[in-house]
């Protein structure tokens, strides 16, 4: 084992070995899964009241449904890595729900819907099986450590931040001070220009710098802090433009216990790290940290766990040779040229696999493990764009790669572009949804696919939907977006969606998109045919949607989608008052959510 840096016994040792970060130590403990079985044995014994009970599962990821009897299991994945052995037990597991589905959230995570409390303890112990925890996946606590999917092999990346997430991850997993936040609290790493990680939408976000001095070049961070989304947005600030990698963990540490301590725990409107920051304004906010962050120094000596470096290097050969032949198929070409993405290291590629709606099978997920144990490295890396992406394929394996993925139909073009739509859960299962975001997402979907497949290759325009205000689906860094909530026409509530336009993300800032229209459910699919006509009818020489929109104005869009504001009325067309995926006419209903318990 090579040391790297260690400056000073007070911060973090940065060591470097050989091991890749697929072999790595687990994130379970097998006698946290004891307790928690006999805290769901308590509960039903009536031994704890549901309020205790609650609290207890929402830190260990178990989290209330909209239907009763059943609960969503969500799983942490620090930095979106998986290995092909971890693949096949989240697929046993999905065998094993009811609607037999898995679910790829925004944040990187797994989820399962469905699973009833009966059965949570089993799920939680075959997790454990292969390393993977729930823990702290829900509730008060700083939630999964996310990073950008491409990192370690980007081709613009400064310098690979995975291993610094899964450090910060296993730092704040079970810490003392990250058990009774105010409120969740969300942590992103990036390594490259195009801030996959989508940094400015955190509470702490990372970005990778080189500092030289003396003709030594140091890594380090760009820390932006409080920033965050739900019903009132707010832009990350820079807390310090570069902080030395060997004081990444006493400064996030830092970051927490200030929150801990000065969060608002009586207003859970208000309770997240970006009011603190509001009300305190960024130059006290940054004192504190910084004052903090000297005690901890201070107080916890060398006991910051090291960071270790694992470099990215090619997979062992493959034992069984890959033919090189072509594919004369159109469908090749085009999932070629919008989902495969050349490697920093020559020769080798990365593969986004598009999930429809974040959704995977066991199936699915077992041909997905498969891919990676014959044609990568054994891993694959969900995405924030609720995807997988599959590293470390060798460009004359895409041929057979893109066969056995279309056997399951994981060979979809247009990944990250604008038929990719992204959705919350929304009213499916969501206490708080108000819509069926879901529903929506993919029937607009499938109307892109099926009227404007030329935009399959386009980068520059992304749809997002939430089943209400609250942003889990990223509806204001959408290009397109939007957000749940109704409206009587006629004296009867219809489901609608607040239309929003020009959200854009990258170099470590975010522009939030802005109100355009309400619109009802089922007049969106044809409202977006319609804007996507105009942008082809109108836009210059190779410009995308989201400089189009700017162009263009938000004016016109509302001038020229103003026809569909309306429904006729539920004697004429009573289709106009049903949710997408509902046969009945809608009701508003919802519930408490348990996000913030």
């Amino acid at each position: 084992m090579q040391q790297l840096e260690n400056r000073d016994a007070k911060k973090a040792t940065i060591t470097i070995e050989g091991k890749p970060l697929a072999i790595r130590p687990s994130y379970a403990q097998q006698e946290e899964i004891d307790t928690f079985d006999e805290f769901v044995q308590r509960f039903w014994q009536k031994q704890i009241s549901e309020v205790e009970f609650q609290r207890f599962r929402l830190q260990h990821g178990v989290y209330g449904q909209r239907q009763e009897g059943v609960q969503m299991v969500r799983i942490k994945i620090p930095w979106g890595g998986l290995s092909a052995e971890q693949l096949e037990a989240l697929a046993d597991l999905a065998q094993r729900t009811p609607r037999r589905i898995g679910h790829v959230t925004t944040r990187q995570n797994v989820q399962f819907h469905f699973v009833k409390l009966a059965e949570a303890t089993e799920f939680l112990g075959a997790l454990e099986k292969v390393g993977l925890t729930t823990r702290e996946a829900c509730g008060n606590t700083v939630r999964n450590v996310t990073a950008g999917a491409c990192s370690g092999v980007c081709p613009r990346e400064v310098f690979d931040v995975t291993p610094y997430a899964e450090a910060v991850a296993r730092f704040l997993l079970r810490n003392p001070m990250n058990q009774n936040l105010p409120r969740k609290f969300k942590i992103a790493f990036s390594g490259c220009p195009d801030d996959e990680g989508i940094t400015a939408i955190h509470d702490i976000g990372g970005r990778a710098v080189l500092h030289q001095e003396n003709g030594v070049s140091h890594r380090g961070f760009r820390l932006i802090v409080a920033g965050g989304l739900g019903p009132v947005p707010h832009h990350a600030q820079v807390l310090e433009e570069f902080t030395p990698a060997d004081e990444l963990l006493a400064t996030v540490g830092a970051i927490v216990r200030v929150f801990d301590r000065f969060g608002n725990r009586e207003n859970r409107s208000r309770a997240r790290m970006k009011f603190v920051l509001q009300e305190f304004g960024l130059e006290k906010f940054r004192n504190l940290v910084f004052k903090e962050r000297t005690g901890l120094k201070s107080t916890m000596g060398g006991k910051f766990p090291p960071i270790v470096i694992r470099e990215e290097g090619p997979p062992a050969p493959r034992s069984t040779p890959v033919s090189i032949s072509g594919l004369e198929d159109p469908a090749y070409e085009l999932w070629r040229r919008s989902n495969v993405r050349p490697q920093k290291q020559p020769g080798y590629v990365m593969v986004t696999v598009r999930l429809e709606l974040g959704d995977f099978t066991p199936l699915q997920l077992r041909l997905l493990a498969f891919c990676a144990r014959e044609f990568g490295d054994s891993t694959v890396r969900t995405t924030n764009q609720q995807n997988f992406l599959l590293r470390w394929i060798p460009e004359e394996a895409l041929v057979p790669m893109y066969r056995v993925l279309r056997r399951a139909d994981l060979a979809r073009s247009g990944a990250d572009r604008l038929m990719d739509v992204t959705a919350c859960p929304g009213a499916d299962t969501c206490q708080l949804g108000i819509t069926s975001s879901r529903g929506l997402a993919l029937a607009i979907g499938r109307m892109v696919e099926e009227k404007h497949p030329d935009l399959a290759e386009e980068v520059g325009g992304r749809i997002k939907i939430s089943g209400c205000p609250n942003s889990c689906g990223q509806h204001h860094i959408a290009t397109i977006g939007f957000y749940g909530g109704s409206k009587k026409f006629g004296g009867r509530q219809a489901p609608t969606y607040q239309m929003l336009l020009g959200g854009v993300w990258g170099d470590s800032t975010a522009r939030f998109s802005q109100p355009a229209l309400r619109l009802p459910a089922k007049n969106i699919p044809n409202a977006i045919d319609r804007l996507l006509e105009i942008y082809k009818a109108n836009r210059t020489n190779g410009e995308s949607l989201f400089p189009f929109l700017e162009r263009f104005g938000p004016k016109q869009v509302v001038q020229n989608l103003a026809e569909f504001t309306a429904i006729p009325s539920y004697e004429e067309a009573p289709d106009g008052f049903q949710d997408w995926g509902e046969e009945k006419a809608f009701e508003l209903k919802t519930g408490v959510g348990e996000c913030a318990v």
